[in-house]
């Protein structure tokens, strides 16, 4: 029977001792979920019910929280060699389109893409945003980027290469692409090994070293390749709802959670496992 090869460097993969569910290459480094999915298996996983009460309790309710984190990485953007008040935009999974929606306060053109149909409807109804339904490896922007993000993305969709590749070829020269998503060699991640929060396949599909990161960046075409650890910010209540409701799921801790006052308040959390990759396309 022949072994999955790694999409990072094309070495077969093993199934991992350390986390059951999951193949490892044991040449870079990278894990990925020992499972099949389909494009529309991956469409279903990701309807109003993974927004709501799902991987987020109420994604819309952390609007604040979220465009705090978006503000800083904007900052970050601005801050790159050549980025200036014409640069374009294009961000990977907007979702709801609360980044599309600070861009357009920053007065960047930008747009973006989701295969959530019920998060791209509200992104355009509500925030008024350029974002598209659909899936992105066959789908071109109608300006050729000057940055693209992948915020939290690159580990829930199918083939992290084929976006990559697909996000190298539309890009404008010299462009930039910029990627959070989990360290799993980080000191918190390999303290808390299966037990780690971001280990939960089938929403999260792949997990990737600085290592992995950096082979797969280079091999599909860029390079100048930087990592930053910052802090991520989240509400209260959501984190309670991640530590305490998730593990035992009782309805009348969600109510609690829901009624502590704060709950909405957002707070900076750094654990130094949630990696800011940034890299520039080859000339």
């Amino acid at each position: 029977m022949n072994k999955k090869k790694c999409l990072v460097c094309n070495l077969a993969l093993e199934k991992s001792r350390k986390y059951k569910g999951l193949l490892i290459c044991n040449g870079c480094g990278f894990l990925t979920a020992d499972l099949k999915i389909s494009d529309a298996e991956l469409e279903k996983l990701y309807g109003k019910h993974y927004f709501e009460d799902g991987e987020y309790k109420d994604y819309k309710s952390e609007k604040v929280a979220l465009q705090l984190n978006f503000n800083k990485r904007i900052n970050h953007i601005k801050s790159l060699p050549n980025v200036n008040g014409s640069s374009k935009v294009f961000e990977i999974g907007c979702a709801h389109g609360f980044f599309l929606d600070l861009l357009k306060q920053h007065s960047l053109e930008a747009s973006g893409i989701d295969i959530s149909k019920e998060a791209v409807q509200y992104a355009i109804n509500s925030c008024d945003v350029d974002a598209h339904y659909g899936n992105f490896l066959k789908f071109t922007p109608k300006f050729s980027p000057d940055i693209i993000c992948l915020w939290d993305a690159i580990e829930h969709i199918g083939n992290p290469r084929k976006y990559l590749e697909h996000a190298n070829n539309i890009s404008a020269s010299g462009s930039y692409i910029l990627i959070t998503t989990g360290d799993i060699a980080s000191l918190n991640a390999r303290i808390r090994g299966p037990k780690w929060r971001m280990i939960h396949p089938p929403t999260h599909l792949h997990y990737f070293t600085k290592h992995s990161m950096v082979t797969l960046l280079n091999d599909v075409g860029y390079e100048n390749i930087t990592f930053l650890y910052t802090p991520v910010w989240r509400t209260i209540g959501s984190i309670l709802n991640a530590v305490i409701y998730k593990k035992f799921k009782a309805e009348r801790i969600k109510s609690w959670i829901d009624k502590i006052p704060g709950a909405g308040l957002p707070v900076p959390l750094n654990l130094f496992d949630i990696m800011l990759v940034t890299a520039q396309k080859k000339n």
